[in-house]
């Protein structure tokens, strides 16, 4: 083997190695919400942890309706949305709220974290799913709750703040 094909193989060596420490790190973070989830909910089924194809689609439809400006916060100021913002005492009455926009609260949402790479969760936006709410958020300082389908998100920022927008 000549220095060339050397260098060529050891690359294709990294590049496996990279790879398969990205799916190492990528099922570890599943884990980890799994559990999260788990101890959350008891062992009910009512999530679905996506995968990182899913993931990247649902945070990249929300990317598209609802800018992330600085801190990772939603760019509430130049982002053409309707918004309310409610006390996170106040976090049950959320459903009633969306009903009251017009929303369907059947419909399924995305749960996904800022800052980390943590896969989406699939569930229904439920009373019991808002009260345990704080509980969901310590894998990440700031939580987003999305609805594809319906394009409303409730962001919960890491300065204590709730906010519900749509589009």
């Amino acid at each position: 083997m000549n220095k060339k094909e050397r260098q060529k193989r050891l690359n294709e060596i990294l590049v496996a190695r990279k790879q398969k420490d990205l799916m190492q790190e990528a099922i570890q973070k599943e884990n980890e919400v799994k559990v999260l989830l788990q101890e959350v909910f008891g062992e009910t089924k009512v999530f679905e942890i996506l995968d990182s194809n899913k993931t990247n689609s649902i945070v990249e439809d929300f990317s598209v309706n609802f800018p992330i400006g600085s801190w990772n916060s939603i760019d509430w100021e130049t982002t053409i949305v309707n918004r309310v913002e409610i006390n996170p005492q106040e976090i049950k009455s959320v459903p009633s709220l969306l009903i009251s926009k017009g929303f369907d609260t059947l419909t399924p949402i995305y749960i996904f974290w800022g800052y980390n790479s943590y896969p989406c969760v699939k569930t229904n936006l439920t009373e019991e799913l808002l009260s345990t709410i704080e509980e969901i958020a310590w894998l990440g300082s700031d939580l987003y709750i999305y609805c594809l389908r319906q394009k409303y998100v409730i962001e919960f920022f890491h300065d204590n703040t709730v906010t519900i927008g749509w589009v």
